[in-house]
């Protein structure tokens, strides 16, 4: 019988009489192993070169330059930066990085222009909102690979961005009264969670279960920002899960990790499961049409996030009556996790304008002393 010699990165398993072989690396503690032919059959160079490639971004043998794209995405995923990244924000770079690879894989990464990156943005201009993102993701890998010698310049400086064609305005109160008293309660509860917590909806579906919960406190790390933030719940939010407790508790199941808000078949939801039947919802109250285009001018935009620009609102309108006494713009960013003092100062310095504006009105006299 032969010796088989084994190329680097393939490994033998046998199992009685048989053989079995694979293409297997581990990186950063991560295992990837995938199944290969016998290397005397005709599809095990193939197989091999398809393995070599998926993980490396180079076939074996092949040159590769030490400036290149591929080499650029492979450190990058080697990287501290990259393995530190929260998991939510880590699967999307994964998408800029699948992207960059899809694109220019087989380019320098010297030869991508500010020209080449908006071309690509532009690409993805009916989604905004991921156009925005997946050029964020980008640059932070160009911005890592100009200080590791890969680019003396990051292309994705001064790219033209397109505005968000969904606004994330607060919720008025007469949407919210809709939503409230008409809407299905499997759709209704994520949606009182995130108004009155202020939280996000990826972070509302899959954290708000009753081993991050603790004496009325949810202990949640946010998946955008990494950031850990205790939220004191709401009494409306307690109810809520008290009543999913007791449906958890009628059918036998004891599941702490398991996230406290479920979808009508008793499942927890998926974020693309919960958006579409969102939007269904939003559709069946009146409050969106069917079709994006057939928005009205000025019309209420409703969306998932803007509740939590609804929280952020109020919390920020209150705190106007006395910013003192209530803790200004540090209270609205503790309570919604915000990193930038900015973003808290937005909504701090609204309130504040509407406050003092209402005070304003009080100040003015009678206007002809006539009563209309």
């Amino acid at each position: 019988m032969a010796t088989v010699q084994l190329e680097q990165y393939v490994q033998r398993k046998r199992r009685g009489a048989r053989e079995y072989f694979y293409f297997r690396i581990v990186r950063a503690g991560v295992e990837t192993r995938m199944p290969l032919p016998h290397p005397f059959d005709a599809e095990y160079r193939a197989a091999y070169d398809a393995a070599h490639l998926s993980v490396f971004g180079i076939t074996p043998n092949a040159f590769e330059s030490p400036t290149a794209i591929s080499a650029m995405i492979r450190q990058h995923r080697d990287s501290e930066r990259y393995r530190r990244l929260p998991r939510a924000s880590r699967a999307l770079r994964d998408y800029a990085l699948d992207l960059l690879a899809d694109r220019w894989g087989a380019f320098d990464a010297t030869q991508i222009k500010p020209v080449h990156v908006q071309a690509l943005y532009d690409s993805l201009a009916e989604r905004p909102a991921t156009a925005n993102r997946r050029l964020d993701d980008i640059s932070a890998v160009f911005g890592w690979g100009r200080t590791r010698g890969f680019v003396d310049v990051n292309p994705c400086a001064r790219i033209e961005r397109i505005t968000d064609s969904e606004p994330r305005e607060p919720w008025p109160d007469t949407a919210l009264r809709t939503l409230i008293d008409q809407g299905l309660p499997h759709i209704l509860r994520p949606a009182l969670v995130a108004a009155y917590s202020g939280q996000r909806r990826g972070d509302v579906l899959s954290q708000f279960c009753d081993n991050q919960i603790n004496g009325g406190v949810w202990y949640l790390t946010q998946g955008k920002t990494g950031t850990t933030v205790p939220v004191p719940l709401h009494p409306v939010i307690l109810a809520i899960a008290e009543t999913e407790r007791a449906t958890r508790r009628a059918a036998g199941v004891v599941a702490p990790g398991r996230p406290l808000l479920l979808n009508s078949r008793g499942d927890p939801w998926t974020g693309s499961g919960y958006g579409a039947s969102w939007r269904t919802e939003l559709i069946r109250l009146g409050l969106r049409p069917g079709r994006n285009d057939a928005y009205t001018e000025g019309q209420f935009k409703p969306t998932f996030h803007g509740l939590r620009h609804t929280s952020a609102t109020l919390i920020a309108t209150a705190v106007a009556r006395s910013p003192d006494l209530f803790g200004g713009i540090a209270r609205v960013a503790a309570m919604l996790g915000h990193l930038s003092p900015a973003m808290a100062a937005h909504y701090a310095r609204r309130a504040e304008v509407e406050h003092l504006n209402t005070e304003t009105m009080l100040l003015l006299p009678e206007i002809g002393n006539a009563t209309p």
